[in-house]
C-alpha cells in the first residue's frame, strides 16, 4: 500500500517523468559515445532506445571467447553472441555490450579499454 502511495505521488508530482526522461538522456549519450568511439571499425547494431549494441567482429582475428577472456582480465563484463543461437553451427561472432551499468565517471575509461580489447592483436 505504501509503495502505491508513492507511486501515485512521483506520478501525481511529475517526478516519475522526469526521472524516466533523464534516464532515456543519460542512456542516449552513453549509446552515442559507443557509437562515435567503436562505430568506426565496428559494425554496431541495436536500436538507440535500448541498453545494449551488439557489435558484430570480423569473420578473421580473434574470436569471441578470446575477446571475453581479453576484457575480463581488464575488468569488463561482456557478453558474447554465441550463447544465445538455438542451433550451433557457423554464425556470426559477435559480443552485446551493456551500456547502462558502468557509473558516469567509468563509462569513457571503459569504452577506452574496451576499444584497446577490441583493437589488439592475436595475442592480446
Amino acid at each position: 500500500m505504501i509503495g502505491q502511495l508513492a507511486l501515485a505521488d512521483l506520478i501525481a508530482s511529475h517526478a516519475y517523468d522526469r526521472h524516466i526522461r533523464a534516464c532515456r538522456l543519460r542512456y542516449r549519450h552513453r549509446r552515442d559515445l559507443l557509437v562515435s568511439r567503436l562505430g568506426r571499425r565496428f559494425a554496431l547494431h541495436g536500436i538507440a532506445a535500448g541498453l545494449h549494441a551488439m557489435v558484430s567482429l570480423p569473420a578473421t582475428g580473434p574470436g569471441e571467447q578470446q575477446i571475453l577472456a581479453r576484457a575480463a582480465a581488464h575488468g569488463l563484463a561482456l557478453g558474447d553472441l554465441g550463447r544465445h543461437w538455438h542451433t550451433p553451427g557457423d554464425h556470426p561472432p559477435g559480443l552485446i555490450i551493456g551500456y547502462g551499468t558502468p557509473n558516469e565517471g567509468s563509462y569513457p575509461a571503459a569504452l577506452d579499454t574496451l576499444g584497446r580489447v577490441l583493437h589488439s592483436g592475436p595475442s592480446g
